[in-house]
């Protein structure tokens, strides 16, 4: 995992990243996982130059990102369709930027809501995705992962 990605992981867990001197302050820091502390490790040195640099702009910061027509209707057709879905607007609009981005960085991974099998809390693949069961819990539609049963909705990067 990239300092970047790690960043946007941890933003979404609830926590704030900074560099003080030589040292990572994570607030709050009681929400860590052993799993993100070893990866806070691992990407240390990346993380500090990052941060030091300013280059961690926020995510929804969409005017320092500077997107295209493309992206803007991207968002727009993902927000849309989460908001029909039934999402909460900041909810949606957190999930539609955040895959603007990864499609900005040629991230490969992929989200259910991108994906043609999924409707609101299913999965019309269920069995290929990997999953015994076609439900699926909007923490698990948002992930970003890499799913051997996903097929792009026509227009989605």
């Amino acid at each position: 995992m990239g300092a970047r990605e790690l960043l946007s992981d941890l933003a979404d867990a609830g926590l704030s990243i900074s560099a003080e001197g030589g040292h990572l302050v994570i607030r709050p820091a009681s929400k860590l996982t052993d799993h993100m502390r070893a990866a806070l490790r691992d990407a240390k040195p990346e993380l500090l130059a990052l941060l030091r640099s300013g280059s961690d702009a926020a995510p929804c910061d969409t005017a320092a990102v500077g997107w295209t027509d493309a992206d803007i209707a991207r968002f727009i057709d993902r927000r849309g369709r989460l908001l029909r879905w039934g999402w909460p607007e900041a909810e949606a609009e957190k999930l539609a930027d955040r895959l603007v981005q990864r499609d900005r960085e040629h991230d490969e991974r992929v989200s259910c809501t991108d994906c043609q099998h999924f409707r609101p809390g299913r999965c019309g693949d269920h069995r290929r995705a990997g999953l015994t069961a076609p439900d699926v819990g909007r923490d698990l539609a948002s992930l970003l992962q890499r799913c051997p049963g996903f097929c792009n909705r026509e227009g989605m990067a």
